[in-house]
């Protein structure tokens, strides 16, 4: 398979930068289409769709969001805080702007196992169903949006 110059520029965007910290791949070496291709399958595997994790992810977000710092119950053994930051961060992906800072950290009470959403990220999901390397800090696992929210829609 052919690497386009686009390709290319976006490997790089995914990596760690001045705007983007620890960047969009983590630990996660293989190319961009391979991330997206397992995720989709895991996905396909439990019957469940992209718009269906976005949809849970970004209602969770604006709940989270309006809380406006305080922790938040969203629904049983699930809380949700946001903590805001200043600034704006541009997508890796050329030509998809650039999305205001702060992020969501939904938790399991239970567990403890937690997600963290950002607008970024949400737009990542929506626009290239990319949930983002292993090992970004970023990282949704797509089973992990229907483990947390998925009872509660």
């Amino acid at each position: 398979m052919k690497v386009t110059p686009q390709d290319k520029n976006l490997q790089i965007n995914l990596q760690a930068s001045k705007f983007s910290g620890d960047g969009f791949l983590g630990d996660d070496q293989r190319p961009v289409d391979e991330i997206i291709a397992s995720d989709l399958r895991q996905l396909e595997e439990i019957g469940r769709t992209v718009n269906e994790a976005h949809r849970l992810l970004t209602d969770a977000y604006e709940k989270t969001r309006a809380g406006l710092g305080d922790e938040i119950t969203l629904y049983t053994n699930v809380s949700g805080r946001f903590y805001e930051s200043m600034g704006r961060i541009p997508s890796p992906f050329q030509g998809d702007g650039v999305f205001e800072k702060g992020e969501a950290v939904v938790t399991d009470t239970i567990s403890g196992n937690s997600i963290i959403i950002t607008k970024l990220g949400l737009s990542l999901i929506e626009k290239h169903q990319f949930f983002q390397g292993i090992g970004s800090r970023y990282r949704i696992e797509p089973l992990a949006v229907f483990q947390l929210l998925s009872d509660n829609d």
